[in-house]
């Protein structure tokens, strides 16, 4: 088992500890609501229906632009470390000192750059921000 092994169990037990961690958070809040109606019952003796709504409604949704932007976002910068992974394997090219394989360096820049791109345009799927509606027009 080499060092690169441990680095690799590492990161997946702290992944798993991620996981584990947000199931068990989950179900801690879950049991807390449930803790919290059967004080009121102890306490009143009634359920408030109003109460009950607020204990035990869904969560606050994000906002619509939130996801937007957070795509546009996320696809510019993925798009950017692509062109940055083309310099990186193009410049010593240049130079006049090549990196072997550098080409296939540019595989990969190109890859990352079209998952970029394909991140950008996916906000297309996502409801843009209230001012941001505009209608198509046909041609």
């Amino acid at each position: 088992m080499g060092p690169g092994d441990i680095g690799a169990l590492g990161f997946w037990l702290f992944v798993a500890a991620l996981v584990v961690g947000g199931m068990w958070k989950e179900s801690r809040q879950q049991a807390e609501k449930h803790e919290t109606l059967r004080r009121i019952v102890e306490k009143t003796g009634v359920i408030d229906e109003a109460a009950l709504k607020e204990l035990f409604s869904p969560a606050e949704e994000s906002k619509p632009s939130v996801s937007y932007r957070g795509l546009r976002i996320a696809g510019t910068i993925i798009m950017f470390a692509g062109a940055g992974v083309a310099v990186f394997f193009l410049i010593p090219t240049l130079i006049g000192n090549p990196i072997e394989w550098w080409y296939g360096g540019l595989a990969v820049a190109a890859g990352i750059s079209l998952l970029g791109l394909g991140v950008f345009f996916s906000s297309r799927f996502a409801a843009p921000p209230p001012g941001r509606q505009f209608e198509r027009k046909s041609l």
